[in-house]
């Protein structure tokens, strides 16, 4: 027992934990006081004598029941903790006899091996942090200040963990398996370990980005925000859209702030010369005092028109989302959606939550959602129902991508709208190239609009809105 012992003493130090001469003699007296017979026993007197930090108890955990265990206890252990080895040879056909004999195999081969390729085998769960800590590296990632720095620190760490090294291992274990497997079997189990060391390898690199979020929050926040203001919005996933709310709201009070600043500004008004003057009469003529006209601020009107169609509906959400946040701002904000028929959303604005209001538009609470679009028929419809919620103050927003399927343009409503309103801007998630081709009748429609912009992603829509408050 002494050699194997002493064999055991040798592995603990080339995996990094420091052992004395004083101390392998004390664990040698330990072991002759409780035996060999009671594993835990063994354990804990090994422990006692030759762990002296909490860093090595990992390293003498996974070596201890590689080295230790009987064949049959470890493959049970193993198989308890849901190894990804034993899955994955399940899933392959491997029997439970052959998965067995194999993990006895292992078990003796993995204890020689490095960490890194320890964990490559599969025998255990485990992850990066673990394994950083196992191979006793020292990671300083404090220079990590640039996302572009990523792939330079992840290359040294995976040098540091020594990833050829244990490549190498596992090529020399396929050959000595090949003997007892035969040939066909050890390349299988060869093509297993190198796909875990290739997910082990990704895996280092997610820890490197994972790391680099944590230590650059606000950088990461500002460059994602940049990123998602420039997606189109059709091509968001469902937790893009979520973020993008987030931003959304972010951008809707940065508006109001700015817009309150403007507004103090303006009530000054300009300079009033006469009454400076005249009040300067009581100080010699020196003007000590300014006085300046005082200027009423008039808060536009909003009138939105949403296409709420499946081809603009993210669009659409969006810009509700704005005008609903920014209704404040306004001195009135009446908000309509429309397909064929158009319906006003004023109400379920004011009387619930945005999600609420614009899950009811949505779900046709509003109008009926699943009919062919038909912009004609819904300009002819405000015009007849809703002239008088446009006056000269008031700035009229169409939303849609103006696919009219062919049926007339009515555009002579829309100049009507133009007539009486302060302006008219239409937002149109298509690139102006599209306009004259199918069904489109944007091109009709374009000359009753003071402005025709592009509107597909984040950095559009702000744009727009922005030029709300000016």
């Amino acid at each position: 027992m002494v050699p194997r012992l002493i064999e055991f003493f040798g592995l603990l130090r080339k995996n990094g934990v420091r052992l004395s001469t004083a101390e392998t003699l004390d664990a040698l007296r330990a072991v002759e006081v409780v035996g060999i017979a009671d594993p835990e026993a063994l354990r804990g007197a090994l422990v006692a004598s030759l762990v002296k930090r909490t860093a090595d108890e990992e390293v003498f955990d996974e070596l201890f029941d590689l080295y230790f265990f009987r064949q049959g206890d470890f493959a049970a252990r193993a198989a308890g903790s849901g190894a990804p080895l034993i899955e994955e040879l399940r899933s392959r056909g491997f029997t439970e006899e052959e998965i067995e004999a194999l993990l006895a195999v292992l078990a003796d081969e993995a204890a020689r091996m490095s960490p890194t390729a320890r964990m490559g085998l599969g025998l255990r769960r485990g992850h990066v942090e673990a394994l950083i800590r196992l191979a006793g590296v020292q990671v300083d990632l404090g220079r990590l200040v640039n996302p572009l720095q990523i792939g330079f620190f992840t290359q040294q760490l995976v040098d540091r963990l020594q990833f050829r090294q244990a490549e190498s291992e596992l090529a020399a274990l396929q050959a000595r398996l090949a003997r007892t497997l035969g040939p066909g079997r050890a390349e299988e189990l060869a093509g297993i370990l190198s796909a875990n060391l290739g997910r082990l390898r990704s895996a280092v690199r997610r820890f490197v980005a994972d790391e680099f979020e944590r230590r650059n929050v606000e950088f990461v926040q500002q460059w994602r925000g940049q990123m998602l203001a420039e997606k189109p919005f059709s091509q968001m996933s469902e937790e893009e859209l979520a973020r993008l709310r987030d931003e959304v709201a972010r951008l809707c009070r940065k508006l109001r702030q700015m817009a309150s600043l403007r507004r103090k500004v303006e009530r000054r008004g300009r300079l009033d010369a006469r009454r400076t003057i005249r009040r300067s009469l009581r100080t010699g003529g020196v003007p000590f005092e300014l006085k300046h006209r005082r200027r009423r601020v008039d808060r536009p009107r909003l009138v939105v028109l949403c296409d709420i169609s499946d081809s603009v509906r993210n669009v659409s959400r969006f810009m509700l989302q704005f005008a609903y946040t920014l209704q404040d701002q306004f001195a009135q904000v009446r908000s309509f959606v429309f397909v064929s028929d158009l319906g006003e959303t004023t109400d379920l604005f004011r009387e619930h939550e945005i999600d609420r209001a614009i899950t009811l538009a949505y779900g046709g609470a509003v109008i009926n959602v699943y009919a062919n679009s038909n912009f004609g028929h819904a300009f002819v419809m405000f015009r007849r129902r809703f002239n008088d919620a446009v006056t000269t103050k008031t700035t009229v927003i169409v939303i849609g991508d103006g696919r009219n399927n062919y049926h007339p343009p009515e555009a002579w409503a829309l100049a009507d709208v133009r007539a009486r309103a302060k302006r008219v801007l239409w937002l149109n998630p298509e690139p102006p190239l599209s306009w004259a081709f199918g069904d489109s009748a944007m091109r009709d429609y374009e000359p009753h609009c003071d402005r025709v912009e592009v509107v597909n992603n984040l950095s559009s829509l702000k744009r727009v809105v922005d030029s709300l408050i000016v």
